[in-house]
């Protein structure tokens, strides 16, 4: 049975940069801010690999001890040193093969191999990866990450930095991946773990078979879904729009990152509430037909919509059949994004 991805919008899983969506990615810069002196950055205060107390990742099961001076995402299920331009991501899985497969496949995307590292980890065998990804033509990131896989659950740790910086960060962010311990019994909350939700339409319920990305699905539906089945997914856009520039910058955000082609638009419109502002579109996108059938397409509705001051992207599928019945649903979800914490 064909099967969609889990986050079909992969531009924006940047926010978390997990579950099929290509890894972390970050907007680092490359010249060393001010005040910036620990051993780690060849400063001149010799102080070793500082790190935090260790810090529980709301909604994961994972407690991590981050780089000394992080603090934790406000969007995401980590923590962001801005000073030395370091993140720190943080996802936990629980589910079947196909699952746990989705999971690490989405580690690995679009990344170029620098090493690995046979450790332990939360008292648990693994390896430890070092690779880089191209965030634009002048600019690399480097990742370190481990996964941890015990029965059908699993979890993984990933620090992100700009790689000319890599001589100065990596033993650091390496501790940090390191200092990870794992409650492999804890419920899995994708909602608190990303920091934000909507209300599920009727006929929906949280996926908590992963916390790297916000998927609603039919009840006891398997993830990844069938392709066809009602599916909305909430995404951080990892952007501040000034309040000025939102009205042009919406439709451009939302054809850039979004699942809908500008020339597969069936309809346009504004959301307007008391809480959240944005555009909206309906369309299709083209249905993957499984060997010997013939192709068809998914009614598809997507949105940016601006929450206080963040920027999300809400996007539903579902069978060309039932848009009918389920794309004013969509949009009466994305009316609805809201903090979870």
């Amino acid at each position: 049975m064909t099967r969609s991805d889990p986050t079909p919008i992969a531009l924006l899983c940047l926010t978390l940069g997990l579950g099929g969506c290509g890894g972390a990615r970050t907007t680092a810069s490359t010249t060393p801010p001010a005040g910036d002196t620990h051993a780690a950055d060849g400063g001149e205060e010799r102080e070793e690999l500082p790190l935090d107390a260790p810090h529980l990742v709301p909604g994961t099961g994972v407690t991590l001890r981050a780089p000394r001076g992080s603090e934790p995402t406000p969007f995401g299920a980590g923590f962001v040193h801005r000073a030395r331009r370091i993140q720190m991501l943080v996802a936990a899985a629980q589910g079947g093969p196909e699952v746990l497969a989705a999971f690490r496949h989405g580690l690995e995307n679009d990344a170029e191999p620098e090493s690995t590292e046979e450790v332990e980890l939360a008292g648990r065998p693994t390896t430890l990866h070092v690779d880089r990804q191209q965030a634009s033509e002048e600019q690399w990131i480097e990742r370190v990450w481990a996964i941890v896989t015990e029965g059908d659950r699993a979890f993984v740790v990933a620090g992100a930095y700009d790689a000319s910086r890599s001589e100065r960060l990596r033993a650091l962010v390496r501790a940090s991946v390191l200092s990870a311990s794992w409650d492999a019994t804890a419920p899995l909350d994708p909602e608190t773990a990303v920091g934000f939700r909507l209300h599920a339409p009727e006929g929906l319920e949280v996926d908590r078979s992963t916390t790297s990305s916000v998927t609603y699905g039919r009840p006891g539906a398997m993830m990844p879904p069938v392709v066809g089945s009602p599916t909305l997914f909430l995404i951080a856009v990892p952007a501040m729009v000034p309040l000025a520039q939102r009205d042009e910058a919406c439709e451009p955000i939302l054809f850039q990152a979004g699942p809908v082609p500008d020339d597969h638009v069936r309809t346009r419109g504004r959301i307007e509430t008391e809480e959240v502002e944005g555009c909206e579109v309906t369309g299709w996108q083209e249905r993957e037909a499984e060997e010997g059938a013939e192709a068809s397409q998914l009614a598809t509705y997507a949105a940016v919509v601006y929450a206080g001051d963040q920027t999300f992207l809400v996007a539903g599928v579902v069978a060309e059949a039932e848009r009918d019945s389920w794309l004013p649903r969509f949009a009466e979800a994305a009316r609805t994004v809201s903090a979870a914490r």
